[in-house]
């Protein structure tokens, strides 16, 4: 965090009382689907709820010193499994996997990595790569992430890490991904460089993105510089005028998230925002920039939004607030897979830091995530 040593924030977090507490042998190479492939058909699918991004899927690809490349990709194991998209899965057919036998769950999970590798296609053109190495989710992993106590069950969230190369004298790298996964949001870092963030449709390739030349990356290795120490003086404001300052930015914020206003969303985040999922994925600022651009682009329509503090605890020139947030958002019904309004409870704890005369929001950690049940 910019603005605050990650001991400041245990020391300033810890003030608060009765504060709820955040609770395989490498396979041969296998050959890829190329960037020139004809483009797959994949019926029209609702947005997902780009609000609470608890089942998007966020991979993340980074272009190690040996030049093979590192890609993690976190997504709804048991929609995969199903050969559904996040979207469209009912609830009913996730828990019958996890409350089945494990054989069988295993034996759907080896059919699922073999459709995971079959959808992924990393290359250019006519050139594709190939994973070396791939670490696929097991039935034991399964109901270790479902059986620790999270709530809400579903979904469950896993990752699949591989290790890939690129085909010889291939100087771009772009990456597809299975239809069924649905959008994707990448990240893709080279040496030295901030990562490019953006969403990968299905049937799509994300941006051929050229690879840095080894003078390159060594300009950029010498150009780096540590950042400086965090300053950590006095604001001169009490709790209250903090409280009443950041309620002023929660406001704004709401205004500016039903009205798909980027600029002022942009405008409240501080430049190293992270978010924290109360699955547990850590979402980067521009992760969170492409799916908020993706939700204005898809018309996903909050009906309603509000946010209210319930502690502030005030250090210097950062502010860790307890807040509660109710939000209404387009939805489907888990059990009958009809469309309705579904409204969500939120608690958080965010990060605010005063950054030249405003507040701006630094990171948010997801403590509980609650539907509303629909009145009827």
């Amino acid at each position: 965090m910019g603005v605050w040593s990650a001991l400041a924030l245990t020391s300033l977090l810890s003030l608060g009382n009765n504060v709820p507490r955040l609770r395989a042998p490498c396979p041969a190479p296998v050959p890829l689907a190329s960037a020139s492939a004809p483009p797959r058909l994949l019926a029209s699918s609702p947005p997902p709820n780009l609000r609470h991004p608890a089942n998007i899927a966020i991979a993340r690809a980074k272009l190690l010193p040996d030049s093979s490349i590192e890609l993690t990709v976190s997504f709804d194991i048991l929609a995969f499994t199903l050969d559904q998209t996040p979207t469209l899965v009912l609830d009913a057919p996730m828990n019958a996997l996890l409350d089945g036998p494990s054989d069988d769950l295993d034996e759907r999970l080896t059919d699922a990595k073999q459709r995971f590798l079959e959808g992924l296609g990393i290359g250019n053109n006519d050139h594709p790569g190939a994973v070396d190495k791939v670490d696929f989710p097991t039935a034991a992993d399964v109901h270790r992430a479902a059986d620790e106590g999270q709530q809400p069950r579903l979904p469950v969230m896993m990752s699949a890490t591989l290790r890939c190369h690129l085909a010889p004298r291939e100087k771009k790298l772009a990456l597809t991904f299975a239809d069924v996964l649905g959008t994707v949001i990448l990240s893709t870092e080279f040496p030295y460089q901030e990562p490019l963030s953006e969403p990968v449709e299905p049937g799509e390739w994300s941006t051929p993105l050229a690879l840095p030349t080894a003078a390159e990356t060594e300009a950029l290795k010498a150009a780096s510089r540590p950042r400086e120490a965090p300053s950590d003086e006095p604001l001169g404001m009490t709790e209250a005028q903090a409280k009443a300052g950041i309620q002023i930015q929660y406001d704004a914020w709401s205004k500016a998230y039903m009205a798909h206003d980027l600029d002022t969303l942009f405008g409240i985040l501080a430049p190293a925002y992270t978010l924290k999922t109360a699955k547990g994925a850590l979402i980067t600022r521009p992760e969170y920039e492409v799916m908020l651009k993706l939700r204005k682009q898809k018309h996903s329509d909050t009906t309603h939004y509000s946010t209210e503090i319930l502690r502030i605890n005030l250090r210097g020139s950062v502010a860790a607030i307890w807040s509660r947030e109710t939000t209404t958002d387009p939805g489907k019904n888990g059990v009958t897979g009809k469309d309705e309004p579904v409204s969500y409870l939120h608690d958080y704890v965010d990060v605010w830091t005063w950054t030249k005369g405003k507040w701006l929001l630094k990171s948010t950690v997801t403590q509980t995530e609650t539907v509303i049940p629909t009145v009827r």
